[in-house]
This record gives structure tokens, sequence and C-alpha cells, in this order.
């Protein structure tokens, strides 16, 4: 797992380089390093946060995985999430993670996280979108899921609890799907968002107080035996200090 720090960049140069498998935002310059063997690398600079386009068939290194069911493929443009409808693949809350995810270690100051959904195979009970969580690999309940749900709906889930917000008729793919937080943890208050034309923002909810430390793409499937549940997304960003939401 990769471990973000957070620090200035007086304090980076203090440290006398990072550990290999290591980061840093650095709060003054909004730059984050990546320790390596031959020194700290500059993965991004001013506002920029992470991008992946999943155009070169190739994991970047930041990504975690965890696939107790399912798979996760780089393949043809997109970033492929599957779940296997031989068994249960849902993500409930602490300890009752049983979905395949792929995350990032989060940034602690303001951040915009979006995605693509290009494909999602119709289930009744299945979701495919995108996740922030103070837990991503043990699956904490201080976390949330934001996702097209079976066949219409775009919702946002609380681990442990259920769906909190909910759309009113079908959201046609492709679908944008947005979060905005102004921090992490006490005091900042995360925004969910989606789109139809990747311009124009709907807000669904937002709650305060969030304590986060990966955000991602799932799929999760609560009906077995079912079908295969299938998501693909065309990118994923992350901005540092968007602005207002």
């Amino acid at each position: 797992m990769i471990r973000i720090l957070r620090g200035t960049e007086a304090q980076r140069i203090a440290l006398g380089g990072l550990q290999p498998g290591r980061a840093m935002l650095c709060t003054d310059s909004l730059k984050t390093y990546i320790g390596t063997a031959s020194g700290d690398i500059e993965t991004t600079g001013g506002s920029s946060g992470f991008l992946d386009n999943f155009n070169d068939a190739a994991r970047y290194w930041a990504w975690n995985d965890d696939t107790p069911t399912g798979t996760i493929t780089e393949t043809g443009g997109y970033l492929e999430v599957s779940a296997t409808g031989a068994e249960d693949a849902n993500w409930w809350g602490a300890g009752l993670v049983d979905n395949p995810r792929a995350f990032i270690g989060t940034f602690r100051c303001p951040m915009e996280v979006i995605t693509k959904l290009t494909y999602h195979t119709t289930n009744l009970s299945s979701q495919g979108g995108m996740f922030i969580s103070n837990d991503p690999m043990n699956g904490g309940n201080d976390g949330y899921f934001l996702c097209r749900q079976d066949d219409s709906k775009i919702v946002v889930a609380k681990l442990g609890v259920g769906n909190i917000a909910t759309t009113v008729g079908v959201i046609a793919l492709p679908v944008w799907l947005r979060i905005r937080t102004t921090g992490n943890g006490n005091g900042n208050i995360t925004y969910f968002h989606y789109s139809t034309d990747g311009v124009t923002y709907i807000s669904l909810i937002s709650v305060a107080d969030l304590d986060h430390r990966g955000v991602g793409l799932a799929v999760k499937n609560w009906a077995a035996p079912g079908p295969i549940i299938v998501a693909r997304f065309d990118f994923f960003s992350v901005t540092v200090d968007p602005g207002p939401s």
C-alpha cells in the first residue's frame, strides 16, 4: 500500500529523502513526491493531482487493488472492474468486504475526484462507481459509494447503512461521477455530484466530517447466483485545491 504523508517542502528536505514506496503531499507547494531508491520524484505540481486515462494497458504505480472476488483489468482504453456472479460480491461495512476495488491514497487537503462510467451490466442487485473511504482495504464503515445502481439510478450509499440519496428516473450511460471535499476529518464537507455531459454537475448530497484515506473504483453484486457484474471507466482524476464547490 502507498503511504501518503503530509508536510512542507522544508520538512521533506529535512527527512533526507522519502522511503521507497512512500509519497508526500507538500501543503505549501501543492506538489506530491514519491520516494524511490534513487531519490524523490515529483509526480504532481501546481493544482494538479492525479490522472489515469487507462490508455496504456498497464496499471499506474499509485493504484492499490483488492479482489476477494472478481477482476480488475486495464485494457482497450478503459479500466474494467468485474464481480463474479457465482457468489456474493458485496461491501457492507467493516470486515464485510467481498467486492473488487481499485483505489489510491487520498490527499488531506481540498480535492476533486472525477470518473466517467461508460458501461455497467444491467442487474437489479448491482452497483458500479466511485467510492471514498477511511479504510478502503478493509471496508471501515466511514465510507460512501457514488454509483449507478441496477439499470437506471445514480445513488450515494453509506457503508453499513444503505442508500442515502437516489435520483429519480433513468440516467443513461455514459455518466460522470464527481466527489469534492474541502479537506479531511473534522470540519470538512464532502459533496457528491453526477453529470450526463461532463460539464454540468447535479448535486446529490453532502456529508460533514468525513475522515478519508482512499478514493477509487468498485462494483458490488449482492445477488448470488447471478450474472457477472462489469463496470468500465474511461478515466480517473484527482485535482488538488479545485476551488469552490
